[in-house]
């Protein structure tokens, strides 16, 4: 009865191997994926954020024509695809993997020369963009709301086709969103600035949201 008790280990010992080295191949993938994942969104904000620059320059600089002439709804739906993939990297990678937070700062910046641009548009070209700043935290204490925030200017987005939402990070240790933070005077998150005039705080219903709108 001797060797097949050890037999028997030698199975149990060759049965944990296989499965710690099944489990470091599955996870080795999908890091290598959200790494490369990592390296697309780098790619997408700098066009992006050259598309922005490129149409500001084009009105401010080369006095051009800015009603009409820039491919706004393209832009914004890449900067919202670029923002989606910042999410997805975050529950991959980490809220607070490295990489990401550097993607993130990127990212705000980004997103502050279009809403700059659509203020723009709207005062010159009397459009009726309505924007929303989502200021939102991945702290644990602030993390459901602000899921459930986010989650419901989703539908808020999806219902308004005139409607641009900008998210920002309050935890990000960046000197731009310190600035945001004391220019809408965020003290709380979750919070929506719509319009950059009304204060909302979050969670909120649709109805009380979309009534603040244009």
């Amino acid at each position: 009865m001797e060797p097949r008790r050890f037999a028997s280990k030698k199975r149990y010992v060759a049965a944990i191997v296989i499965g710690t080295l099944a489990f470091l191949l599955v996870f080795g993938i999908s890091y290598s994926l959200s790494y490369i994942e990592l390296q697309r969104v780098s790619n997408l904000q700098t066009g992006i954020g050259y598309d922005i620059f490129k149409d500001k320059l084009e009105y401010s600089f080369f006095d051009e024509p800015v009603c009409g002439a820039t491919p706004l709804e393209k832009v914004s739906q890449d900067l919202g695809f670029q923002g989606r993939i910042i999410d997805d990297l975050e529950k991959k990678l980490g809220k607070h993997y490295e990489g990401v937070l550097a993607r993130k700062k990127f990212y705000t910046l980004v997103e502050l020369e279009h809403l700059e641009f659509v203020n723009i548009l709207n005062e010159r070209c009397d459009g009726n963009v309505n924007t929303i700043l989502f200021f939102y935290s991945n702290n644990e204490s602030k993390l459901d709301d602000s899921e459930e925030a986010g989650r419901i200017l989703g539908v808020v987005s999806a219902r308004n086709e005139n409607l641009m939402v900008y998210s920002f990070d309050v935890d990000l240790v960046s000197d731009i969103i310190e600035k945001l933070k004391k220019k809408y005077n965020i003290t709380d998150s979750p919070v929506a600035v719509i319009n950059e005039q009304v204060q909302v705080k979050l969670p909120a219903n649709i109805q009380e949201i979309e009534r603040h709108l244009r």
